[in-house]
């Protein structure tokens, strides 16, 4: 068990660079649809670089002691200005998903400690005066376009003697379909290649003896299962289905998504 809690409250600044690709591939081209929505779409960093104080990183450490392994919520009011770096409309509030933020103790070190973090976000892009408004209501605004990545991961990695941060990341998993885009009541699922927040790191895990850890992969399960209950399913390709069902004289339940289940680009 370790407290971390104000381990980063004398930590000096860090620099942190912001990369974000346009679009590169979508279903139905709605961000090509007509010239605004070309320069809506038509997305870079507000800030490409951007120095923090180390205490703000204090927003990913865990409110009481861990152990390696351990999950624990972050406090989106303070984890989500992190997402301004890349646009000024980042909120936590989704309208549909599963929303929140959750850290795990990934491993452990006398020197060191290896945290992975998911959050749940998306981006107002352009708002408008709700016709259908009326006082008391809560949609004030309507949402003309938004932007809603899968997941966001990260890392953050410190060192322990010297109160450091060595390493921090936080990224768009690069895989196909993993952005969800609206705009005028219509919606389109599209590929960002890149969308990451990167500070240099300092010293790589891969140097280290850790005295306790759990892989990435688990780490990140861990993580999902705070998301999805259905994550806790062992699911089956069908291939191996057929095979167990015929073994087991048991029905197969089958399930046809398009796209994945585990987080919020579809």
């Amino acid at each position: 068990m370790i407290d971390l809690n104000n381990v980063l409250k004398n930590s000096a600044s860090l620099e942190v660079h912001a990369h974000w690709d346009p679009i590169a591939d979508s279903t139905y081209n709605l961000h090509k649809k007509s010239p605004e929505n070309v320069e809506l779409f038509d997305l870079s960093p507000h800030e490409p670089i951007r120095k923090y104080k180390g205490e703000a990183f204090n927003a990913f450490l865990p409110p009481s002691t861990v152990a390696v392994g351990d999950v624990w919520e972050l406090d989106l009011d303070k984890v989500i200005p992190f997402l301004f770096q890349f646009h000024p409309g980042a909120t936590g509030e989704l309208r549909h998903g599963q929303k929140g933020a959750f850290a795990c103790l990934r491993a452990l070190s006398t020197d060191y400690a290896d945290i992975t973090f998911r959050i749940h976000a998306e981006f107002t892009l352009a708002t408008r005066p709700n016709p259908d408004w009326k006082p008391g209501s809560d949609e004030r605004q309507e949402y003309l376009a938004r932007f809603i990545p899968s997941q966001y991961t990260g890392r953050l990695h410190i060192n322990l003697k010297t109160d450091s941060i060595c390493d921090f990341s936080l990224a768009l998993p690069p895989r196909n379909s993993n952005v969800d885009i609206n705009d005028f009541g219509y919606a389109d699922m599209v590929f960002v290649p890149c969308m990451e927040l990167l500070a240099t790191p300092t010293k790589t895990s891969d140097d280290i003896e850790w005295a306790d850890a759990i892989t990435s992969e688990e780490a990140h399960k861990r993580l999902e299962l705070k998301f999805y209950k259905f994550a806790e399913i062992n699911w089956r390709c069908l291939e191996e289905a057929i095979m167990e069902s015929e073994e087991t004289q048991r029905p197969i339940h089958v399930v046809l998504a398009w796209g994945p289940l585990d987080d919020e680009s579809c």
